[in-house]
């Protein structure tokens, strides 16, 4: 009888174990995923980005995903790939923005691919253009006496070669190429934000805004920062008790082991020192 009754005891704590497991996954679907899109965007960075997105976009539990975006922006296909893959993601389930300290350029350019952009109203944002930027030290490698050796299949094959004067045909060239992605960028923001081009042509100079100027322009949605935004996304997602669930980038192993901070300042360098199209403020 003892056997018995201790296995009835067994049973009937596995079934109260098995029953609260269920309420507590249940319960657990409910959750909107947050993550953070910070510092400047390059591929490295979109690729773990893009990763950690079709994560919580693929998870049946995730209802919702809010975007915290902090950047300045970066290379432009890089930003236009994360564009891409929140207006896939927001198709399927609602996406929300939250731009806090800056979220200009390429940052800006990514948060047009959700539903809806909150900020501050200190937060800096806009800075609607594209750049091509590189060091030129032809002077004074000529005043050293140092010279550069290049061989070439055509005369702007090596655009941006600091050890030469940029010449009229690279700067036609590049040109050409700046006025075409720029045009992207502007034809994303205008459709996307349902501006007027022809409105959004006196901002999109790469000109910065605060979020209240952001806010008039039609840049943004709210300047009600994160509250604001969580509202949202309880609304669309129709959950008024929903769970934010912060998950964390899906870094590399170097980044890991070196650090963000060591990235952030390469990230910087890179900038810098290579030659590449950037929607950067």
């Amino acid at each position: 009888m003892k056997i018995k009754n201790i296995i009835k005891v067994l049973l009937a704590i596995f079934i109260v174990i098995f029953i609260v497991n269920i309420i507590l996954y249940s319960s657990s679907g409910n959750y909107a995923a947050v993550i953070r899109i910070d510092g400047i965007i390059n591929d490295a960075k979109a690729d773990e980005w893009i990763e950690t997105l079709n994560g919580a976009r693929n998870d049946p539990n995730c209802k919702g995903i809010l975007i915290k975006v902090n950047s300045p922006g970066g290379g432009a296909c890089a930003s236009e790939r994360l564009y891409g893959v929140i207006k896939k993601i927001n198709a399927v389930k609602p996406v929300v923005v939250l731009i806090e300290s800056v979220g200009a350029s390429g940052g800006y350019f990514i948060s047009c691919g959700a539903e809806k952009i909150v900020c501050y109203p200190t937060s800096i944002t806009g800075s609607i253009g594209v750049i091509f930027e590189t060091i030129n030290i032809s002077r004074l490698a000529k005043n050293l006496g140092i010279s550069d050796f290049t061989i070439k299949s055509g005369d702007v094959k090596d655009v941006g070669n600091p050890f030469r004067k940029p010449t009229n045909k690279d700067r036609a060239m590049l040109q050409n190429v700046i006025n075409s992605v720029y045009s992207e960028f502007f034809n994303v923001v205008s459709s996307s934000r349902h501006i007027n081009p022809d409105i959004l042509k006196k901002y999109a100079d790469g000109s910065v805004f605060s979020g209240k100027e952001a806010l008039q322009i039609g840049l943004v949605d709210s300047i009600g920062g994160e509250s604001a935004a969580k509202s949202i996304l309880r609304k669309k997602t129709k959950i008024q008790n929903i769970n934010f669930r912060i998950i964390d980038r899906k870094k590399s192993a170097l980044r890991n082991i070196l650090g963000e901070k060591i990235f952030n300042i390469i990230d910087h360098l890179n900038i810098l020192f290579t030659p590449k199209i950037n929607t950067m403020l």
